[in-house]
């Protein structure tokens, strides 16, 4: 076994003799919970705001029309330009409280509360017919040691829950992020493309041509990260890119 598999499984193991030891609470209402309710209450699930369709990447409009997606303006007015995904299916908006579920997730290391949000997206997108007929579920890949810091990759756990749900096979390793890019929270539209690029390689393109694929990551703010991925697998031979969300931030 690796150093950091061993090292992953003794922070694993404290956080939950943390979680046995002090009793838990809801991550939005601070209520106390049982140890099986993964971190939110049955009642903050319950009101959580959910995003009624797909909309487009660009414009941020919703596709109430399944069909819309290959008609869309947006899709039209950018096909020749770096336009690459149809599509994007998130969970909500970066509010308050999918703000205090996603840190919870990524930076107090949540993963069972990951893996409830990654149940619920995927039976969001199960319904979804754009989305449920696609061939692979591919998680934005993280600097390996942006990884060995965290001690997981959440667009890993995310779109391995996501596979699950809608039946659809999961590649981990065909999409490999080579640059350990700047942390995208301060840059500006611009400067988050250029952080960006070329900072993705396809390991495997045999795996991806003629393939519609998925792409899974946490947020979606401009779509920077998201798009550099597509590039990369329409360039190895993807036939169509969708991608789907925890939170899209809506400005």
């Amino acid at each position: 076994m690796s150093l950091f598999k061993i090292t992953d499984s003794i922070l694993r193991f404290k956080d939950d003799l943390l979680d046995f030891i002090y009793p838990q609470s809801c991550s939005i209402c601070k209520e106390p919970v049982g140890q099986d309710a993964k971190g939110v209450c049955e009642n903050c699930w319950s009101i959580l705001a959910i995003l009624p369709h797909s909309f487009c990447p660009y414009c941020k409009s919703f596709f109430e029309e399944e069909d819309l997606v290959l008609r869309h303006h947006c899709v039209l007015l950018y096909r020749f330009e770096e336009r690459r995904i149809l599509a994007v299916r998130s969970l909500g908006t970066f509010d308050d409280c999918y703000k205090i579920l996603i840190h919870r997730f990524k930076y107090d290391r949540k993963i069972p509360l990951g893996k409830s949000l990654a149940q619920s997206l995927g039976e969001k997108i199960a319904s979804d017919k754009n989305l449920s007929n696609c061939d692979l579920v591919i998680p934005v890949p993280l600097h390996r040691a942006r990884k060995r810091e965290r001690g997981f990759n959440q667009s890993e756990i995310l779109a391995e829950g996501v596979s699950k749900v809608i039946n659809v096979a999961f590649l981990k390793d065909v999409l490999k992020r080579t640059k350990n890019t700047k942390d995208q929270t301060h840059l500006n539209v611009q400067q988050r493309k250029e952080n960006v690029e070329g900072a993705f390689v396809v390991t495997h393109p045999a795996k991806i041509i003629g393939n519609r694929v998925i792409l899974v990551d946490d947020v979606m703010t401009t779509g920077a990260t998201l798009n550099e991925c597509a590039k990369m697998l329409l360039e190895a031979g993807a036939e169509r890119i969708f991608a789907v969300t925890l939170a899209v931030v809506v400005e």
